[in-house]
């Protein structure tokens, strides 16, 4: 393999050029499911006027949703520009891919539906990234007076700040679901559905508590790490928060 071939292909591989490559997917999709929609609109008439409809319905979908994810890949870009936060590229990259999964490929694949463990995943990473972010706004708020905190201090309020976001979604959840009629807490499920060989009775009420129980579990390991970071290794987290805030 060439020098140059292999530069480029190194490039590819981290997270800068990972970013980049989800974008020019998520660009793909809205081309292509949009020249669906167009054709859809125009079809034969003889074609069922509600099958027709049906699917430029989903497809207008996924091209709202891979739209979203686009216009929230560039967040972390016009954050650091414009608010002077500077996101490591280790953590920009995890966000974007989060909310590329968690945006477009779960309605692309359906995988709420077809991945039993999808949704639990999703919530137990935001519960760690969440916590992280509370983690960092500690030092946001108070590196200019005193940063001199107790870590079990820090590491309560990594852990409250994730756990709370986590309530709000929740709740943002529901009124979508009582307002607009959707089933973001799996209230439709079919009655025949089951869970370890039982009736999965109370699916909506199933579905919110164990995303709030995972995304507690995941911002109960960032209060760990926070904890033993800010404990054994202040000068180094000091010194890392410093790069993401410079002054």
């Amino acid at each position: 393999m060439s020098e140059k071939k292999r530069k480029s292909r190194k490039h590819l591989l981290n997270p800068e050029g990972i970013i980049w490559l989800i974008r020019m997917l998520l660009m793909s999709s809205i081309l292509l499911n949009g020249l669906v929609v167009v054709l859809d609109i125009y079809k034969d008439a003889e074609v069922n006027e509600g099958e027709v409809l049906e699917a430029t319905t989903d497809q207008s979908e996924l091209v709202f949703l891979a739209i979203l994810a686009l216009i929230l890949s560039f967040l972390p870009d016009y954050i650091e520009k414009w608010r002077h936060i500077h996101f490591p590229q280790q953590l920009e990259f995890l966000l974007i891919l989060f909310m590329y999964a968690g945006i477009y490929l779960s309605a692309r694949f359906d995988m709420y539906y077809r991945v039993f463990w999808w949704d639990d995943l999703l919530h137990a990473l935001s519960g760690v990234m969440i916590g992280f972010i509370g983690f960092l706004i500690v030092y946001k708020i108070n590196h200019k007076h005193s940063m001199d905190f107790n870590p079990l201090l820090i590491a309560l309020f990594a852990f409250t700040f994730s756990v709370t976001i986590a309530v709000f979604w929740e709740i943002f959840e529901f009124l979508m679901d009582v307002y607009f009629g959707t089933a973001m807490q799996k209230w439709d499920l079919p009655e025949e559905t089951s869970l370890i060989g039982r009736p999965y009775q109370g699916s909506g009420l199933r579905d919110t508590m164990s995303d709030l129980i995972l995304g507690s579990a995941g911002a109960l390991v960032t209060s760990f790490i926070s904890y033993f970071l800010y404990k054994n290794e202040k000068r180094k987290t000091l010194k890392w928060m410093m790069e993401v805030f410079p002054e």
